[in-house]
């Protein structure tokens, strides 16, 4: 399921990122990586706010809902 349908406090496990390249690229730099825990902390107007690795994280909607995680 997409990012954007997990609820507040709720964690799951990053399983594929469906975007371009250039966006996988910017999310490995954030250290969002398939296999790895997240979480989401807060959701304004759709866009999140996500705990990766011990830090917050902002992610837009748009690429929130291209990041698809298993429970």
């Amino acid at each position: 399921m997409p990012l954007t349908m997990l609820p507040v406090g709720k964690e799951a496990v990053v399983n594929r990122c469906v975007a371009k390249e250039t966006t996988k690229k910017f999310l490995e730099g954030l250290g969002i990586l398939p296999g790895t825990a997240i979480s989401v902390l807060a959701e304004i107007n759709g866009d999140l706010i996500v705990c990766i690795r011990g830090s917050r994280v902002a992610l837009n909607k748009g690429i929130a809902q291209q990041l698809m995680v298993q429970v």
